[in-house]
């Protein structure tokens, strides 16, 4: 099955990270990609803005991609502020998709992209809904101290299913060095701990977090169960660190 994805994340004109990064995911995964703007930004090496999407326009695209079709997954990128979540969720009320949560506040140089709360992303817990967070954004969402250990993700990975989520993928790449490198799945009264070698990323190659959510996407929106999603998807992730191609 080709999977229908729909992409609400802002806009990054470089296709480095963002929404044009999450349609080339998505695409490479053999999904069709359904992008909707949740905001304008510029993140250049001395330029920083957000532009909010209007609440108006952001509800008539998401009713509109809707209307040619099912959707099989949603991945939610940047919100910038509870209107467009509020918009968002009201125009996907009745949408039969999993949803994947990546809850970016801040850009990798610590640019703030969003005002939503660890509030407003518990808010978004459901069966069908899986959560990627790093480290440091599983601690916020939590209120706990600095996660870095293994074993520090593992429960901040079962305390949030315990909040309501389907599953959640606490992503370990900013672990100590001596921790090496792993993710932490949890899903269904299970915890899997996937690790991997850790590789250099060049500057150029942003927009990570970017990929591996809308991959997931992809795979989730097939039918793939959630740990053969989050393989497929560090894979297409370390192949886009190794290359530089989706």
């Amino acid at each position: 099955m080709r999977p229908r994805v729909l992409l609400l994340a802002g806009l990054e004109p470089t296709g480095r990270a963002g929404l044009l990064a999450d349609v080339a995911a998505v695409r490479a995964r053999g999904g069709d990609a359904v992008a909707v703007p949740t905001a304008q930004t510029a993140q250049g090496s001395h330029t920083f803005a957000v532009v909010p999407a209007s609440p108006r326009m952001l509800a008539a695209q998401v009713t509109a991609a809707r209307e040619w079709g099912p959707l099989h997954a949603v991945k939610w990128g940047v919100v910038p502020g509870p209107s467009q979540l509020a918009t968002a969720r009201a125009a996907l009320k009745d949408a039969d998709a999993w949803w994947v949560v990546d809850p970016v506040v801040r850009s990798s140089r610590g640019q703030v992209l969003s005002r939503l709360t660890p509030r407003h992303y518990l808010a978004l817990a459901g069966p069908r809904v899986l959560v990627t967070p790093n480290l440091e954004e599983a601690s916020w969402l939590l209120g706990r101290p600095a996660l870095g250990t293994v074993e520090d993700a593992q429960e901040a990975a079962e305390a949030l299913c315990q909040r309501g989520f389907g599953a959640v993928l606490v992503k370990g790449g900013h672990l100590p060095e001596g921790q090496g490198l792993a993710d932490v799945l949890a899903f269904s009264g299970r915890t899997v701990v996937m690790r991997g070698r850790r590789l250099k990323r060049p500057p150029e190659r942003r927009g990570t977090g970017c990929r591996l959510a809308s991959a997931l996407a992809a795979e989730l929106g097939r039918g793939t169960g959630p740990e053969a999603a989050v393989r497929a998807a560090r894979e297409h992730v370390t192949g886009y660190l190794r290359t530089g191609r989706d």
